[in-house]
């Protein structure tokens, strides 16, 4: 906690619980910032929801257009329309690698 404090990625004064318990849920997108501002992780759309309330891509791009998400990072497998994303002005990069596995380096240079 004291490094994420020292680097600004945490403010206990502006840190809103709400909104992280809200988005920390499968049925509201199962995302969660990483590095504030900068970099989210969120469960990978697919092209319908499922069972488990999965979210399509156009769940997602009201969120992302509201975080100023500006890329779609894809890491697995294709399951739904990366242009659901770029139509709507997110730019999408994908670099697939076996899940499970450690990417190769290309993957790692490319993501960094």
């Amino acid at each position: 906690m004291e490094f994420a404090i020292t680097l600004g990625w945490y403010n206990y004064q502006t840190f809103d619980v709400q909104e992280y318990q809200h988005f920390e849920k499968v049925e509201n997108g199962d995302l969660n910032w990483i590095l504030p501002g900068k970099f989210i992780a969120f469960s990978g759309p697919l092209n319908v929801t499922d069972r488990y309330g999965s979210f399509t891509p156009e769940d997602y791009v009201p969120i992302f257009k509201k975080m100023n998400v500006g890329l779609v990072v894809r890491l697995n497998k294709p399951q739904y329309e990366k242009n659901k994303f770029t139509k709507n002005g997110i730019k999408h990069l994908d670099l697939y690698f076996l899940d499970g596995t450690t990417p190769p380096e290309e993957i790692v240079l490319k993501f960094l």
